[in-house]
């Protein structure tokens, strides 16, 4: 009986270790192979976010930027999530630097920072699924990258 009860738990810790690790796999594999590409020539700066999101989910990220450094903004969701992921990223005091949703859902925003200041990403995935279906569930990047000089 000890046994069984063991062989029980140790499937269930297993299992719950395992399934968010290919999560993080699926969404790693999604951001080489499809975000990075759209950094051409700039460099990562810094860490980026890759986030497995349900339609109708939003998320909110912080970021410094540094005056006199050209930034690219990518925000991008895979194919199991509808094409217009909605970002916007405004300053510390709220004002509007960006919205790609007044720019066809554009998933990347180049800006040349004349200040230093810290700014707020706010990512929405659109609810598109029918009331009785399921909200479908993804993998959303979210990385900012420098120009390389």
């Amino acid at each position: 009986m000890k046994m069984k009860k063991f062989a029980l738990i140790f499937a269930l810790l297993t299992l719950s270790v395992s399934v968010p690790l290919q999560s993080n796999a699926q969404c790693k594999e999604f951001t080489e192979s499809e975000v990075l590409p759209l950094l051409e020539d700039y460099v990562i700066s810094g860490r980026y976010s890759a986030v497995k999101l349900y339609e109708g989910e939003e998320i909110l990220i912080f970021k410094t930027l540094s005056k006199g450094i050209s930034y690219r903004f990518i925000i991008k969701g895979d194919d199991q999530l509808p094409e217009q992921i909605e970002f916007a990223i405004e300053d510390w005091d709220g004002e509007k630097l960006y919205n790609n949703k007044s720019d066809e859902y554009k998933a990347v925003w180049d800006y040349e920072c004349n200040k230093t200041q810290r700014i707020k990403i706010f990512v929405k995935v659109p609810l598109v699924s029918k009331e009785s279906a399921e909200p479908k569930r993804g993998c959303v990047t979210i990385i900012s990258g420098i120009k390389g000089s």
